[in-house]
């Protein structure tokens, strides 16, 4: 079974420990998971050479310069930190993250969109490296993007998805979420978005419900009585112990961050 796929809540990093690192970044997973996340939340992009590197935004500040990330290369990325604020690191690469991590880690994947040297190439990246390292039922596929879902699926049937969506998504009339593409059984709804119908309904259809951003622990809470799939939070050591009150699982063993 997969790891989202249990009755319980998972308490999941958002970008790692945003709060406390540079989002995206070993140091902000490590965080996270000293902090006590089931799993953390990281997006993916491809660089000009094609690599699946895990940044958010769809550009990136090298020294003085803001570029697109898809026209940056993998010895580009290794040569310059990126900061923000007080925070710097290195953009890592999905595969580092699954070679640091492996099966111990647990993953909530984002796909997203931007230019890529053939078409398909992001989904076709994604999938090959969790079948490789063995993490089918360690992760969840998430995107904006039903078409790149889809894709990833067709690719790779054994990809567990969850379609995420804000209040800027078409939703047709009378639905609480948009229109889902084949084989995905998991919806991702903005928190401002999320109400107690809204589980009704998605309980009622086989949905789990992974809820982004939440940072308030009382609402993490209500989130796990109403059985979420996960809870995305930003500093989980705020929500998780809210979650796990509520659901009586105890926190993962963490004792100190890696490499200290």
């Amino acid at each position: 079974m997969n790891f989202f796929a249990a009755s319980l809540t998972r308490v999941v990093g958002h970008r790692g420990s945003p709060t406390k690192a540079l989002e995206n970044t070993f140091e902000s997973f490590d965080r996270a998971e000293a902090d006590g996340a089931d799993a953390f939340e990281l997006d993916v992009r491809l660089t000009l050479d094609g690599e699946a590197v895990v940044h958010h935004d769809p550009d990136i500040v090298l020294g003085t310069r803001r570029v697109p990330l898809a026209t940056v290369t993998i010895p580009e990325l290794n040569e310059t930190p990126i900061a923000r604020g007080d925070f710097q690191g290195f953009v890592p690469t999905l595969r580092d993250v699954f070679l640091r991590y492996g099966p111990a880690g647990r993953y909530l994947v984002e796909l997203k969109p931007g230019p890529a040297p053939r078409p398909g190439l992001l989904e076709f990246r994604v999938a090959a490296l969790l079948a490789q390292f063995a993490l089918l039922e360690k992760a969840l596929v998430l995107s904006f993007s039903p078409d790149a879902l889809r894709r990833i699926r067709e690719i790779e049937p054994r990809v567990q998805t969850c379609l995420n969506y804000d209040g800027t998504a078409h939703r047709p009339e009378g639905r609480l979420w948009p229109d889902l593409p084949k084989g995905c059984a998991a919806i991702g709804p903005n928190v401002a978005l999320v109400s107690d119908a809204l589980f009704t309904r998605a309980k009622d259809e086989g949905l789990s419900v992974h809820v982004w951003t939440v940072n308030d622990a009382a609402l993490a809470a209500h989130l796990a009585r109403l059985g979420a799939g996960s809870v995305i939070s930003d500093d989980v050591s705020v929500t998780g112990p809210a979650i796990r009150e509520v659901t009586g699982a105890p926190a993962p063993f963490t004792v100190t961050l890696r490499g200290e």
